[in-house]
Order: C-alpha cells, then structure tokens, then sequence
C-alpha cells in the first residue's frame, strides 16, 4: 500500500476504532474499610484512595466488552465482562476507593497502579508493570514480563517478577521481593525480616535493619551490593562459590579449601543481634559502609 494510501485508512479508521469504545462514569457507596475487587485483562487499572464512602469507576471499555459493577457496603466487584476473548478488549479504568479499603486486582494484558490505599493491596498481571505507593499494611504484588514497585508500604510485602525489576523503597516490616531478569533494589526504610532472591538481575540492598532482624540474599550469577551504616551490630554469613567478596566492615573472605575456588566469611560487627546471610554461585559480593 502506498504511503498516501495508508494514512487515508488511518484516517477513516480511527472514528470507528473510537466511537468502538465505551465511556463509563458510575458510583456507588461503599465502607471505608470495606473490599474492592477489580477484573481487567487488558489495559490498565488505575486505583487511588480518597476519604469519600463510596467507589468510583470511570475511564473506557473496548469494543465487545461490558462493565460489570456490582455491591455497595463491604463488597465491592468491579469487571471487564465479555462474550468472547477478554484478552481481546483492551479497557482503562481509573477507580477511586475509600483509603482504608482492601484492593484485589486481577490483569492479563493489564498496567497496574494503586495510590493512597491503607489496607491490603493484592495485585496479579502477566504483561504489565504494577505500581504501589502509600502506607499500605499489606501488599503482593505479582507479574511475569513487567516491572514491579512498592513505596512506602508497611507490614508484610511480597513483590515478585520473572522479567523485570523489583524496587522497593521506603518500606517497612516484613518483605520478601524476588526476580530472574532484572534488577531488585531495595532502598530505604527498615525491616525486621527481608528475603531477597535473584537469579540474574543485579541485588542492592540499602537500608536500616531492626534490632534482632532477619536478611537473607541469595542469587545465581548477580552480584549482591549491600550498604549499611558502620554501626551496624548483626552478625554475618557469607559465601560464593565463584565470586569475589569484598568487605568493608570486617575481615577480608578466605578460600574453603585448597581444590576449590569458593569463598567464605563469618564475623560479627558490634554487639550482634542482627542475623545476615548473603550466597551466590558466581556473583561478587560488596559488603559496603553507608554514606
């Protein structure tokens, strides 16, 4: 096709392509700590925390697909309902929740964001990021191909991706977070426990430990960078089967044996408490003095 030719057909397509889609604008009162589950295969979702006593839906429905919206008090549902594939119909909703509410939302082909939400935020997708931010109390936060990331989240945390990065900042409490490809950096706040697993993508852990804490980082062939003040008191197990280790807050790593090339390192700084366990395969290891 010539190129006049085609954009003449984009041009005469595009009416029809958007007038295919729906609008939708639709409320209905709800708890303020009551539970919003949300149904979207493809396209986005949008979730922000507000102090009304009621839920909100608003955005567009693609061709072939039908909101469905249903409950008021302490349950709220929300879905993207269709006759054939609903992978097919690609949706963007913006939902507006009351701030204590509970959050359940359910992707394919779906981008994730969730703002303001105090209570649970549980998010699924397979092709898509997923975004939180606010003091949830709990958050699980799971995609295969996208990039995953927490903010400010207290309680229990659980970020997981297959192919994407994993960031976590300025959290609290208790997090497991874990990746193949691509990076999982976790940066301020503080933890009582923290397990951390990468086989690929690179490991930064900066950030404040409680007084008896857990952390735990294990990898494959990505290095571990983990920053933490020179006071810190924990104490310290460290090994690589074929990596350097590199240590700034205590003796330097030594061989395990004559015939093999892994190295280990055991040491405790200050009074202890603290329990740290850092183990690759081929990945260096830098045990560094926060600034």
């Amino acid at each position: 096709m010539k190129p006049a030719a085609v954009v003449l057909a984009t041009v005469l397509l595009a009416p029809v392509s958007l007038a295919a889609q729906t609008t939708v604008d639709q409320k209905r009162p709800a708890a303020p700590d009551g539970a919003v589950s949300i149904e979207n295969m493809a396209g986005s979702v949008k979730v922000t925390g507000w102090d009304k006593a009621e839920v909100q839906v608003r955005g567009t429905v693609g061709e072939g697909g039908e909101l469905s919206f249903e409950g008021s008090g302490r349950r709220t549902h929300i879905e993207i309902e269709a006759d054939h594939n609903p992978m097919g119909i690609k949706s963007d909703l913006e939902v507006f929740v009351p701030a204590g509410s509970s959050v359940d939302i359910e992707g394919f082909q779906a981008t994730i964001s969730v703002t303001g939400v105090l209570g649970s935020v549980t998010a699924e997708t397979v092709n898509g990021s997923i975004t939180q931010a606010g003091a949830a109390k709990h958050v699980e936060l799971q995609s295969v191909n996208g990039d995953v990331e927490v903010s400010k989240a207290t309680g229990r945390i659980k970020a997981e991706t297959v192919n994407g990065s994993v960031v976590v900042r300025d959290a609290s409490g208790d997090l497991e977070a874990s990746t193949v490809h691509g990076k999982l950096h976790v940066i301020g706040g503080s933890y009582d426990r923290a397990e951390i697993e990468s086989v690929a993508g690179t490991v930064r852990f900066e950030a404040a430990l409680t007084s008896r804490a857990s952390l735990s980082i294990e990898t494959v062939s990505a290095p571990v960078e983990l920053l933490l003040p020179a006071t810190v008191s924990a104490e310290f197990q460290v090994s690589s089967f074929s990596g350097r280790i590199n240590n700034e807050l205590g003796p330097a790593a030594e061989k395990r044996g004559k015939w093999t090339p892994q190295t280990e390192l055991g040491f405790t700084t200050g009074s202890g408490g603290a329990r740290i366990t850092l183990e690759t395969l081929s990945g260096a290891i830098d045990i560094r003095k926060r600034p």
